[in-house]
Parts: C-alpha cells; structure tokens; sequence
C-alpha cells in the first residue's frame, strides 16, 4: 500500500497578465519601440499609421495596451475592417488593428479606412509579425499607403527581459524561487514571454500538485516533461 501523501488538488486561476505601463519592463530589445509608441502620434505625420512589428512573444500587444490607455483608442482585428464599419473603427478618435493581416482582409476597406484617419487626423496602430510592405496585398493604393506607415520593430526578448519577467510572474503568484532556478530557467526555455507565462503556470500548478518546491531538478524535469509531444498543452498567447 502507497504510504505517500494524496496530491492536492491544483484550482485553475490563471493570472491576468498586468498590461499597464508600470508592468513594462524596459530593456534594448524594446526601448526603441516603447518611445516612439510613448511619442506618438505627433505634430503632422506623413502617414496615419504606426506598425509595431515583433515575433510572437515580444510583447506588441503590450505595447498595444499602453497606447489605448493614453490615446483612448479602440481595439479591432483585421476581420472587423469593413465598409459598414468604418465610422465606427475611428470612433474614439485612435484606433489599434491587432495581428495583421488576414487571409480574408477587405483592402479596399482598409485602403478607405487609411484615408479617413489621415483626413480626420485619427492615428491607426497594427500590430504584426511582418513589416507591411510585405503583407500579400494586392490592391495597389493599400500598398502605397502601407509602405508609408511609421515603423516601430520589437526583437526577441533578451535575457535582462526574461529574466525581469519571470521574477514578476513568480512573485504575482507569490513564490520566490531562488536564483539559481531562474537563471537555470533562462539557458533553456524558449525565448518569448508567452513561454515564460506558460512554463511558470506549469510550475507553480504542478509544485502545489505534487507539494513540492520549486527547485533546479524539478523544474528540469518538467521542462524535459513540457518538451514532450502530448505531455503538455501549453496556449501561449501573447504578441
């Protein structure tokens, strides 16, 4: 007979990921982006339109949330430009596309929701994976008008981001792992804050599982389990 204690149970209550300002941790890989995002819109620009580009993980959405909480803008996907729904994407005054494009985007809305933000003088933010000068657009006049849109590009996260991030995540869940574990987390997780969020929800859900403490061979074994296809369904979901 097992004499070993029942593992205890393990509620999912996932955090919501802080998104202000303050929850933004500066480093080189994002100061250049969090300026002009900070600065702009200003004065005259040529172009109403500010493309934040960065791989999954980098933190555009982020980024996103802190330009909505000053600029007051609304937040809209590529599915949403529409001809009916024009006047109401430029309602607020700013607006903010996330995950641009799509395969089914309307370019001839698009193209006219360009012109209505630079005649009202409205600032269109679009989040992507890709500069738009390369989104496979076909309609001519769109690919003028994105060709001329302000860039702003967000590199991978470097280790003074992760590492900034991590502690955070811990602590929101009120675990303070030593050093040791976190710098041992950083030499061989995936590079992105969506990995980060999904691999210290695993850690802390499986350590109060099994009552354990967070400790270097525990994590390493559930990195080696999390690595495994079909040991883990990790959603990571940030841009």
């Amino acid at each position: 007979m097992s004499t070993s204690p029942p593992a205890q149970l393990a509620f999912d209550l996932p955090a919501e990921p802080g998104m202000s300002r303050d929850d933004f941790f500066v480093t080189g890989a994002n100061r250049a982006a969090l300026e002009m995002v900070e600065g702009w819109p200003a004065g005259e620009a040529s172009s109403p339109l500010l493309a934040l580009i960065g791989p999954p993980g980098s933190g555009k959405t982020h980024l996103a949330h802190i330009w909505r909480a000053r600029t007051g803008a609304l937040t809209a996907g590529p599915d949403d430009v529409t001809a009916e729904n024009l006047p109401a994407l430029l309602s607020a005054g700013h607006l903010v596309l996330e995950d641009m494009p799509s395969a089914g985007l309307d370019e001839t809305a698009m193209f006219h929701l360009v012109n209505m933000a630079r005649e009202s003088g409205a600032a269109i933010l679009l989040t992507s994976r890709m500069f738009p000068a390369r989104w496979p657009v076909a309609l001519p006049d769109l690919k003028s008008r994105l060709r001329a849109a302000q860039l702003a590009e967000l590199g991978a996260p470097d280790d003074d981001l992760l590492r900034a991030v991590l502690v955070k995540l811990f602590t929101d869940r009120q675990i303070r792992p030593a050093e040791g574990v976190i710098s041992y987390m950083l030499t061989r997780m995936e590079r992105s804050l969506a990995a980060a969020r999904d691999l210290v929800e695993e850690i802390d859900r499986r350590a109060l599982q099994e009552r354990a403490n967070i400790t270097i061979p525990f994590v390493s074994r559930l990195m080696r389990e999390m690595s495994e296809p079909g040991l883990f369904d990790g959603q990571g979901g940030a841009s």
